[in-house]
């Protein structure tokens, strides 16, 4: 099989110098492969270049076809969504399946993130060889499970950039980019992780055993300088006894002397030579980076007031939810918002918030400091760089924010990153620490699809401060396993009003 796609010594460097990856070597065939890696790598960059919509700054890409990318973000259009899906657009099972809860008369400036990803997907499937970047992202499981079954059977190939454990599972080889370059491996998701776990063990055990031979250079060069130090004493003495003279017994002891630096000299070079076999192995692991900050917020007492609602529902066209909403959540509750795509969960989120829409019935919200991170992590300023986000809300010195900063994997220079420059996952950092490091601390945490373009990695981590944070919690989220280990204990099923049928726009 033909590579549709090549490259060849590639590289990226941002114009500030900072050297995003270089040297790539590799290619792609007309199957379904994944490209993984932690947050901030170059991922969505090296996509970009395969699709040649940016230019590398070193080394060339070949392609044998034609490539589409599709990007995590994409404004929606003033169109109706038919309009958007144009006249030569075609009907599958699958597409079907994608577009159940969408109205295609609706405009597409209207549709909630879920519904929008969906058409966005709808028209993307006919294309040949597809690059997407996070695609399941804002998916519901009725549209996850549709993609992964268009994917299973269409032709042309595919490289997927996921942190779905679901897609990666049917993909037949996973590319890894590092900071130590790409590499292939054959097979699916979980012969991935099997060789990752192979691989752990060969560095650990190269580890282990650099540590025993420092260790024993050591013990040795010392036993030897032991010995040596013996050998002068003695002959020193020796010398002394016979009447030597103090003339040739100073060119002796320097004789000696320099006989023991250069075994000192010796050791030393063969301890230094272990160090460093340590040191490459330890950095050859490849251990992704994980946020490392305390996040715990504020408890709040068992009675005080989150949120109430009483016969509420919230108005656009019409009255988006089927049935008016009822709950009353006080003290430290963990609540998931569920529901199909297009089914009021974000707007809900909105609400709670502070957001003013026409509504009826009642809303009361409890007097609370709030995180609200959104799909898009909008409470960022996208002109300032991130330390500047954080510095405006926070009371701390600017090295105690950059102190702050470095515990959400910007250290150094990358505190100085522009938001609008920054990766899907970079960004929810970024939002994370902008609410974690103001003057005050949060005692509800609003979240809507927070895992959308975190890797694997910080996908648990984050369950972890979620599950660790002593407020309480509201979250919308299609991550089954995500909600788990956040320790979720209710669950909140919104459901949104009918659209008309799909059959009855195809014939109309």
């Amino acid at each position: 099989m033909s590579a549709i796609v090549s490259a060849r010594g590639v590289g990226y460097e941002f114009s500030n110098g900072r050297n995003l990856f270089s040297n790539l070597n590799f290619s792609l065939e007309a199957t379904l492969s994944a490209l993984v890696g932690p947050n901030g790598v170059g991922k969505t960059c090296l996509a970009r270049i395969l699709a040649g919509d940016l230019e590398p700054t070193e080394g060339i890409v070949r392609r044998t076809g034609p490539i589409t990318l599709f990007p995590q973000r994409q404004e929606p259009e003033p169109v109706t969504v038919a309009e958007f899906l144009s006249a030569e657009y075609e009907w599958s099972l699958h597409r079907e399946m994608l577009l159940q809860s969408v109205d295609l008369e609706a405009t597409c400036t209207t549709l909630s993130g879920g519904q929008w990803m969906r058409v966005r997907l709808a028209r993307a499937l006919d294309n040949q060889f597809l690059i997407m970047d996070e695609p399941t992202n804002d998916l519901d499981h009725e549209g996850r499970e549709a993609l992964v079954q268009f994917l299973r059977h269409r032709e042309g190939g595919a490289l997927l950039i996921s942190h779905d454990r679901e897609c990666l599972k049917i993909c037949e080889e996973i590319l890894e980019l590092s900071n130590r370059g790409i590499s292939k491996f054959s097979g699916d998701w979980s012969a991935y992780m099997e060789a990752k776990e192979r691989e752990r063990e060969r560095l650990g055990s190269a580890l282990d055993l650099a540590k025993r031979e420092r260790e024993a250079a050591l013990a040795d060069g010392a036993e030897q300088l032991a010995r040596q130090e013996k050998r002068n004493r003695r002959g020193t003495e020796s010398a002394a006894r016979g009447g030597t003279p103090k003339i040739l017994l100073g060119a002796r002891r320097r004789r000696a002397q320099s006989a023991t630096g250069r075994l000192d000299a010796a050791v030393q070079d063969r301890a230094e030579k272990a160090v460093h076999e340590a040191h490459k192995a330890l950095s050859e692991m490849k251990i992704d980076p994980v946020m490392y900050a305390d996040l715990t917020g504020g408890e709040l007492p068992a009675q005080k007031l989150v949120a109430e609602a009483s016969g509420f529902n919230i108005r656009f066209r019409n009255w988006i939810y089927r049935h008016d909403i009822e709950f009353a959540w006080r003290g430290n509750v963990r609540v998931a918002l569920r529901g199909a795509n297009g089914s009021g969960k974000s707007t809900l989120l909105r609400a709670l918030r502070g957001e003013q829409f026409e509504v009826r019935g009642r809303l009361r919200r409890g007097d609370l400091a709030t995180l609200f991170l959104d799909q898009r992590c909008s409470l960022l300023d996208e002109s300032k760089s991130v330390f500047d986000n954080v510095r405006a809300l926070s009371a701390a010195s600017d090295s105690e924010v950059r102190s702050g900063l470095a515990k959400f994997l910007f250290a150094r220079e990358s505190a100085f990153q522009r938001v609008s420059d920054l990766s899907g996952g970079e960004r929810l950092r970024a939002a994370l620490a902008r609410g974690f490091l103001c003057t005050q601390k949060p005692e509800l945490l609003l979240l809507d699809e927070p895992t959308n373009n975190l890797d694997l990695t910080n996908v648990d981590f984050l369950a972890g401060i979620v599950s660790g944070f002593r407020g309480a919690v509201i979250v919308v989220s299609h991550d089954e396993r995500f909600l788990e280990k956040c320790g979720i204990l209710q669950e909140l099923v919104v459901r949104g009003s009918h659209y008309r049928s799909l059959t009855s726009l195809r014939a109309s």
